[in-house]
């Protein structure tokens, strides 16, 4: 007898069967090298007999099982623009632009924030498929001790660790005790290369202005592109666009399309308005709630917009001011492009601030904490606090994550006062390291009487619930999972070869793929049977990987110091796809075990670029195994095939061909004076 649906027992065993099938070819692969068979040989034969037929030797992947609750997060990069979005809305967004078949959707250009076991920092990966599935049962809330929480499936798997710096193992939810700890993702991924100024004119459709309401004076680099709105007003005489009056200064009037300069007072005026700003009422203007007696906050933001000829009135209330901006045109720049809130209930972070410099990040950060922040010694003591509290719960997951992409670890905690409709989500940096890492988002009028407090401590005081080992995540206690009821469509996502994502508070989860394996053998042994095949898969398919590192252990021994050449690095030719391409587990596990690696593809490079860090890129297939002391053809592009392999023999230090791909002639390799590796062969 088992509680598991048909449906569902279905779906485990499909997705297990393929993954036996990749593991039973791979087996077969590394048989025939130890028997002198040759795979293709073997694999062509095998396709011949009716009973299994061709298509069963093709490897593929499955789609795992859906596990998160809708409102759930993770951090999205797709078309340019990375966005912090809940799954729910993640699928709509998919939904309206891909096909969408039994529940799940393969998008292209769609990558979220993951973290490649081993790694010190998470990367942007691309998304293999996004799965959503109805959902009638209990739910686990997994709680831990800085006051992260997530609900999940109680078969969704986790990557659990012990603590103590060992290596983590794939838990269930249901499993998940007191004793486990999960890792935090510290890092924002991979920066993007900051732009300096940002044009108000992408959001002239959305403030529903036309060319004669502009006022514009631009820059002579934004001419041609302002030629679109020849009827704006280029300056108080109207001057061509062209002519000498364009000095590039910033025009007057309230719809004044001058470029905006992004740098660091920029965004401490964004944190200044997250932490209390509205849009009017009218829609046409902006306004700034700060508290009374914090009149130089006042003064920056007046001065800031008068930087750019716009005007800001400020009124009194008993207990703040109000900086109050008429724009219309800015105001749907701010709300619609910028993406910030109009109300207090609806405030998060911009979009724009998770590809900026770590400079900037922390400027919206001051803004936000001196506007609505607090610092405080804990019980009196010497130790300092820093604390924040907001009504939205999307605002806090972003700064929680956005401390964690410059290297703070915040705890939370969530309260409602009798008088509240909502929650509010409080966030608190504590530890003497951090509060002083963060000294910044305390007022600098107090920054020297914290300081003083830290240094009055006898001993360092460490924050609490959290350990790091090395440069790698943090590590966070698991303290209560609490079940409940839920009726809706639960949501997940897969990500080849990382196999995890970065959730919700930037806690970071396995995929559910793997899970479907183990959760098959976990039914099975519940029922007290021993599923040795399964077993085996998940060995094969973990010592898989190790394959081409082996190979080149043997002939090199240690790796440490050595130069490692990678012949391309996309998914497969023709393509600069990286979704699944192996040469990202590659690259990692070589510069793991010390190896410099350098790589060529003829297409996939600035792909590969943002997701290979450390990864010296060539400019050319000879360039790239120059000095190498060996070299492993990853992607099997028909360039490498015209390659003159005796200019590549003696451009090599080494001579280790590893050809990941059987793709060239051996005789003709071993010919050229290079030592020859295949797969299977």
């Amino acid at each position: 007898r088992t509680d598991i649906a048909s449906a569902e027992m279905v779906k485990l065993a499909a997705n297990a069967f393929l993954a036996t099938k990749i593991s039973f070819i791979n087996e077969i692969a590394n048989v025939c090298e130890e028997t002198g068979a040759d795979v293709l040989e073997v694999a062509r034969g095998m396709g011949l007999d009716r009973r299994i037929g061709s298509h069963f030797l093709r490897p593929g992947i499955g789609f795992g099982g859906s596990c998160f609750v809708p409102e759930e997060t993770v951090l999205v990069r797709h078309r340019g623009r990375t966005t912090l979005m809940s799954f729910e809305q993640l699928w709509r967004r998919l939904a309206g632009e891909y096909e969408e078949l039994d529940g799940v959707i393969e998008p292209d250009e769609v990558k979220v924030l993951s973290w490649v076991p081993g790694q010190e920092e998470p990367i942007f990966l691309s998304v293999l498929c996004v799965t959503r599935r109805d959902y009638d049962g209990e739910v686990i809330e997994v709680r831990t001790r800085t006051g992260r929480r997530i609900s999940c499936t109680p078969d969704h798997p986790w990557l659990a660790g012990d603590g103590h710096g060992a290596e983590p193992e794939r838990k269930l939810a249901s499993e998940l005790t007191d004793s486990d700890w999960l890792p935090i993702a510290i890092g924002g991924g991979q920066e993007w290369e900051a732009t300096g100024t940002a044009s108000l004119l992408c959001a002239v459709e959305a403030a529903e202005l036309s060319p004669e309401q502009l006022v514009v004076r631009p820059a002579r680099k934004e001419i041609e592109r302002l030629a679109l709105f020849a009827g704006a007003k280029t300056t108080a005489a109207r001057a061509e666009l062209g002519g000498p009056a364009l000095s590039g200064r910033p025009a007057s009037g309230k719809n004044s399309a001058s470029p905006v300069a992004l740098d660091r007072d920029f965004w401490r005026v964004v944190g200044l308005y997250i932490d209390g700003g509205s849009r009017a009422a009218d829609g046409n203007g902006l306004i700034w709630s700060l508290r009374s007696g914090e009149q130089h906050l006042v003064d920056h933001v007046v001065a800031y917009w008068l930087r750019h000829n716009l005007g800001a009135r400020v009124r009194d209330t008993p207990t703040s001011k109000l900086v109050d901006v008429r724009s219309r045109l800015l105001t749907a720049w701010w709300t619609q492009v910028l993406g910030l809130g109009r109300t207090s209930y609806e405030q998060r972070l911009p979009d724009l601030i998770w590809d900026r410099p770590s400079a900037d990040k922390w400027a919206l950060l001051c803004g936000l904490f001196e506007g609505d922040g607090s610092w405080s010694l804990l019980g009196g003591g010497s130790s300092v606090i820093i604390e924040l509290g907001t009504i939205s719960r999307e605002l806090a997951d972003g700064v929680m994550r956005l401390l964690a992409s410059v290297g703070i670890i915040a705890s939370k905690r969530i309260s409602r006062t009798a008088e509240a409709t909502k929650d509010t989500h409080w966030i608190r940096i504590s530890g003497a390291d951090q509060v002083e890492r963060a000294i910044e988002l305390i007022p600098e009028r107090d920054r020297a009487g914290a300081l003083a407090s830290i240094a009055l401590q006898r001993t360092r005081i460490a924050p609490t619930g959290y350990r790091r080992f090395g440069d790698g995540p943090a590590w966070v206690r698991v303290t209560s999972t609490d079940r409940r009821p839920h009726t809706g469509p639960v949501y997940s996502l897969e990500i080849p070869y990382s196999h995890t994502i970065v959730t919700s508070n930037s806690i970071t989860s396995a995929n559910c793929f793997p899970k479907d394996v183990s959760a098959l053998k976990q039914l099975a042994g519940n029922s007290g049977y021993h599923f040795q095949l399964l077993t085996a898969v998940i060995e094969v398919n973990e010592l898989q990987k190790r394959r081409v590192m082996s190979k080149l252990q043997k002939h090199l021994g240690s790796l440490v110091g050595t130069t490692v050449a990678l012949l391309g690095v996309a998914f497969k030719p023709e393509t600069d796809d990286m979704r699944e391409a192996s040469s990202l587990v590659l690259a990692a596990r070589l510069q793991a075990d010390g190896a410099r690696v350098r790589a060529y593809d003829p297409v996939a490079t600035d792909e590969a670029s943002g997701l290979m860090r450390g990864v010296d890129f060539a400019a050319s297939a000879l360039a790239a195994v120059d000095g190498a002391d060996a070299c492993v053809l990853v992607t099997e592009w028909r360039e490498f095939g015209e390659l003159d392999l005796a200019e590549v023999a003696q451009r090599m230090k080494g001579d280790v061909m590893v050809d990941g791909r059987n793709f060239f002639d051996r005789a003709k390799v071993e010919a050229a004076g290079l030592r020859y590796e295949g797969i299977g062969r």
